[in-house]
């Protein structure tokens, strides 16, 4: 551009205006590259989510740690919806997670697969020791490792193009962590308060 011409921007909207010498005519400025993955027949799948890790439910079980043999242990989990934004294909997005099953390893052989993550006996409005749909028995004392599995369904969003679905589902480990069950005659005992302080009794 020779320096007696001078450009100045005018105009609003998408596109700059460019205004130059009176006697030429105005020109557009190029636009910015376009959302080439916002179509609705763009396919994500579970593998395309490399920068969007779902996180590990925080899980609770009652009594504290412990267990009596025959009587039922009662485990949930505060799993929730989570939202995160980086780079999908290359495009900024959200991804947003939604738990929609949670497999239970109770450490002694018995799993269970429920649609609902549970909650406390006084959330449920029940006695200690009730039957729940996420709750287990232990038949022999001894000391388990516990974990849950949550699967979430996978939506994704580029911009403000609305929510669609990813396809696959995701799903996450919690953190493991170990239930002590005992016979209600030894419950009571010593060695059991010292392995376990919050223990009945204790």
């Amino acid at each position: 551009m020779s320096p007696e011409i001078e450009w100045v921007p005018c105009g609003t909207g998408t596109f700059t205006m460019l205004q130059g010498h009176p006697e030429w005519s105005p020109s557009i400025a190029e636009p910015g590259p376009a959302c080439t993955l916002c179509s609705a027949d763009t396919v994500v799948r579970v593998s395309d989510l490399e920068n969007f890790p779902a996180y590990p439910a925080p899980t609770s079980m009652e009594p504290n740690g412990w267990a009596i043999v025959g009587l039922a242990a009662n485990f949930w989990v505060n799993a929730s919806t989570q939202i995160g934004e980086g780079l999908l294909l290359g495009q900024p997005a959200q991804v947003m997670f939604t738990p929609i099953a949670y497999h239970w390893d109770y450490g002694d052989g018995a799993t269970a697969t429920t649609a609902t993550g549970g909650a406390s006996w006084e959330a449920l409005g029940l006695t200690e020791f009730s039957t729940t749909p996420t709750s287990h028995q232990y038949t022999i004392k001894g000391t388990y490792p516990v974990v849950l599995t949550v699967t979430y369904h996978a939506d994704y969003s580029f911009g403000d193009q609305g929510w669609r679905p990813v396809d696959g589902t995701v799903t996450v480990p919690s953190v493991p962590f170990t239930v002590v069950a005992a016979k209600e005659s030894t419950v009571l005992v010593a060695e059991d308060c010292l392995a376990n302080p919050h223990g009945p009794g204790c």
